[in-house]
């Protein structure tokens, strides 16, 4: 991720909380939540789905926006 693009930070931040969501429904799962298991199942294939196409669109604006782009907090100076 590059510091300096709000595009990356923007990305990151929702890949981070799809995959909070993605985790926490996995473990209502397994612990058998006393909510429908249906539903859930159902919540937890949604919100894998929405993980992976973030982080396709990450991998995605890293090719359209900065390929071949050197960070510049990867420079040493």
């Amino acid at each position: 991720m590059r510091q300096d693009c709000p595009e990356c930070q923007r990305l990151w931040r929702e890949y981070a909380a799809a995959t909070t969501s993605h985790v926490g429904l996995e473990s209502k799962l397994r612990l058998g939540d006393s909510t429908s298991m249906e539903a859930l199942t159902h919540q937890v294939a949604s919100a894998a789905t929405v993980r992976e196409n973030t982080r396709q669109a990450i991998q995605q604006h890293e090719t359209d926006a900065h390929a071949g782009v050197a960070d510049p907090a990867e420079i040493d100076g």
